[in-house]
């Protein structure tokens, strides 16, 4: 009798409490952050995520440039059977072969299946892939989220106010806002491939390997280092900042404040392995 009681309490508070509808997003806010009386907290981080949507931009989530994984509209199918197994991607940004930072379609994987047979045959990639969507950086989530479910589209390129690629966004990293991080079996295995390691070749105590995607907050926090975060987010990113494009990144050399960096794994597109030597 007394659970029935207390539920019934619950219910005229929760009618009560519900009386007056709040006029602003703000009020309907601070609505849904007092419901914590009424609802399992999961639901209510779930309430705010849909909230906070229309206030994130898609820069705030996408995966930028540097940190794509993606082809080129005259790769070969032995070429890109490499990266999709290494990446265990689905869907795939394909590049202008004429213009490197023009997307000018999506591949998917699945697109594939047909010709694993063969994998030395002739494919050509602009029959197969999808028509991209494109949206800006300065797009909300919120935005997006709706063209991608009218569109029926997991992913769209993001581009800046020149239209070239700046990142893409999935509909993971829509839904991640809302229901928070989704980890899956490969999660793991990209914050391993981030990791720095001394390098025990060089002939100083000085050096490291460093993976390209690693967080430059990550670097300085481990190696004392200073740089900034401001524009780029990863080590790669810093490297592809201060040479621009190139026709051979592999080799480079860069020089930032007291850090030599040797780009010494790298494709015609992304850099992979970095050797950082502090001088």
């Amino acid at each position: 009798m007394q659970e029935e009681s207390g539920s019934s309490w619950g219910m005229r508070g929760l009618r009560k409490w519900l009386g007056t509808a709040p006029e602003t997003r703000d009020e309907l806010l601070k609505l849904v952050q007092d419901s914590r009386r009424f609802l399992e907290p999961d639901t209510v981080a779930m309430l705010e995520g849909v909230l906070d949507l229309p206030a994130t931009k898609i820069r705030e989530v996408m995966t930028p440039r540097t940190a794509m994984v993606s082809l080129q509209e005259d790769d070969q199918l032995l070429d890109i059977l490499h990266v999709l197994i290494d990446s265990a991607h689905s869907r795939f940004p394909v590049f202008s072969a004429d213009q490197p930072d023009t997307v000018v379609g999506v591949l998917l994987a699945k697109d594939l299946l047909p010709f694993l047979s063969e994998p030395t045959a002739k494919v050509d990639i602009r029959a197969l892939m999808r028509q991209p969507l494109f949206i800006p950086e300065s797009a909300r989530s919120d935005q997006l989220l709706r063209m991608l479910k009218n569109t029926q589209t997991h992913i769209a390129m993001v581009i800046d106010e020149y239209g070239a690629t700046s990142g893409l966004v999935t509909l993971e990293d829509i839904l991640e806002e809302i229901v928070g991080e989704i980890e899956d079996e490969h999660d793991k295995a990209d914050e391993e491939g981030q990791l720095i390691l001394p390098d025990a070749k060089h002939d100083t105590a000085h050096a490291w390997i460093v993976q390209a995607l690693t967080p430059i907050e990550y670097f300085n926090e481990l190696l004392d280092a200073d740089f900034s975060d401001d524009e780029v987010e990863t080590v790669g990113g810093l490297l592809l900042q201060e040479i621009g494009l190139v026709n051979d990144l592999k080799g480079q050399t860069i020089e930032i404040k007291d850090w030599k960096f040797t780009i010494i794994e790298a494709d015609t597109r992304t850099i992979q392995l970095i050797r950082a030597v502090r001088q």
